[in-house]
């Protein structure tokens, strides 16, 4: 049937409007349906990151843009809603604010909760102070937290400490930064060098 016998019949004319008015009537109908959310959580999942760094560097300065410390990761994850921030592997240098002696940590993993400013770190988590006058010392223990607004580093676990004079070791310890104040909670035991 060609276009000219089309529109000479009444009925095929009739035909094609209906037919149009059909087609028409079903797309508004379906234009009223709710539209699918891209919600990016509802796409990806609530247990996947909003962002991730492979082998991600962090700096973070104090008011005064001094150096306060520098974290490296080998994948940085980053949770918006919940303002956290997981971290695979770990490191870190913490700088004195006095340019006194300045800390490195590692860990298997850390997460950072940024609304607390709290850094929690596990898994064969080792902190040693560079060198300074007291010589070097380092710690060792399982799990450890950091909290960078009071500047301090406690834990409830096993802890084991290495200096110049000897070896501690205890369970649970709090340990304030700036002051160089070390408490040990419970079970402490020491080996001293005395000949050092």
């Amino acid at each position: 049937m060609t276009a000219g016998e089309l529109t000479r019949s009444p009925r095929l004319r009739a035909l094609a409007l209906i037919a149009t008015l059909m087609a028409l009537i079903v797309l508004l109908w379906r234009s009223d349906e709710p539209t699918l959310s891209t919600d990016a959580e509802a796409l990806r999942g609530g247990s996947e990151p909003d962002s991730f760094v492979v082998d991600g560097k962090y700096l973070s300065f104090s008011d005064t843009g001094q150096l306060a410390r520098r974290i490296r990761s080998q994948r940085i994850e980053q949770f918006e809603s919940e303002q956290l921030t997981r971290m695979q592997r770990p490191r870190a240098t913490l700088y004195s604010q006095d340019d006194s002696a300045s800390w490195n940590v590692e860990a298997t993993d850390g997460e950072f909760l940024e609304t607390e400013d709290l850094m929690l770190l596990t898994g064969n988590v080792k902190v040693v102070r560079l060198a300074d006058q007291q010589g070097p010392l380092s710690l060792f223990t399982q799990a450890l937290t950091l909290n960078n607004r009071s500047r301090t580093v406690y834990t409830s676990e096993p802890v084991e400490i290495n200096d110049a004079l000897g070896t501690t070791r205890a369970t649970g310890m709090t340990a304030w930064i700036d002051e160089r104040i070390l408490e040990l909670n419970a079970q402490v035991e020491g080996r001293y060098d005395t000949g050092k």
